[in-house]
This record gives structure tokens, sequence and C-alpha cells, in this order.
């Protein structure tokens, strides 16, 4: 899908509901997007960026900071026309949940549901390897306190040369899935 360049969606200022548009999350994604190899196949454009701003999300007990999925074809099609902007992917941000979250942690948590879109345009699950990938880079309270964690913005921050935190494990032991 051949997406145009947009400006910012049309959002009625006032509106006051539990789901709203938030603009302020596109140029995150965009810079990721431009900086990380790993995330050139998607288009920031094609993504509608909702918060939530009255759940308390959570799902099997753990707190839920956002999600993405892909919009179904009746919503993208509605969200046209009312918007002129084509939509694939709806990434919701549970602000309840990330209101204690600094901007460093934020951006991770943007990169981290970008990595959930599939070079095919398909949405990836969570894995164990996914988890592990973050917690090894950024610890395991990346997403949960106002802990220091690097910017994955910053110019001199690349994803593949963060070492992380000492874990529990030595570094001659990983963990392995067995299947």
């Amino acid at each position: 899908m051949d997406i145009p360049t947009q400006k910012n969606i049309t959002v009625v200022n006032e509106f006051n509901g539990k789901f709203r548009i938030n603009e302020s999350y596109r140029p995150i994604a965009a810079a990721l997007i431009k900086k990380y190899p790993e995330l050139k196949h998607i288009a920031a454009e094609s993504i509608l960026f909702v918060e939530d701003t009255e759940s308390l999300k959570k799902a099997k007990s753990q707190t839920v900071f956002a999600q993405i999925g892909t919009i179904p074809e009746k919503w993208s099609d509605i969200v046209y026309q009312t918007s002129g902007q084509p939509f694939e992917y709806l990434m919701e941000i549970y602000r309840l949940n990330t209101m204690q979250m600094s901007q460093e942690q934020i951006v991770a948590l943007i990169y981290h549901e970008l990595r959930h879109i599939g070079t095919d345009g398909k949405i990836i699950d969570h894995e164990i390897n996914d988890w592990i990938n973050m917690v090894e880079k950024l610890g395991v309270d990346w997403n949960v306190t106002k802990g220091s964690i690097p910017d994955l913005l910053d110019v001199d921050v690349d994803w593949e040369s963060i070492t992380g935190p000492a874990t529990l494990f030595p570094a001659e032991s990983t963990l392995k899935l067995v299947k």
C-alpha cells in the first residue's frame, strides 16, 4: 500500500472521551524507524496513535502499557472517510499505566511496540525472545520505574551496542527456550 505523506490527523482538541488520538507519538515512531534498520519496513504514517485515558489495562495480572494491532478494514475505511488519512495499524497507549514513565521509557515502549510489526506487515505476538531482548538491553524494570535507561533516540545510542545492566545469570549461561 503506497501511503501518501501526511501532516497531522485533524483532532478535536476539546474532546474528553476515553479514547483520544494523540499525534505526539508519531514523531517518536518516525525517528525510531529512521534510526533503527530493523524498523525500516514500517511507515509511521500507517499508524493511528490512540490513548486510552481511563483503563488500567492488565493481562494475566501484568500491567499493559501499550499494544499494537491491525485496524479492521471497516474501521480503517471509516477513519479514512472522516480524516482523509489511511491507517493500517492502531497503537493504543494506556495513559494511566504510562503516566509515571520517563521520556526514555516512552521511547523504549514505542520501539518495543513497533517491533511487533513484521516485515510482511503482520503483527508478531509477544514471545520470550522479545521479552529477553528488552530485559537484556534495558533491565527488568525498563517499563515500570523511573529508572535511568538509555534514550534510544540519542545520537550515541545504538540498540546493538547497549549492554544493559548486570543480570541474575553469569555471562557464560543463557536462557534457552526448550520445546
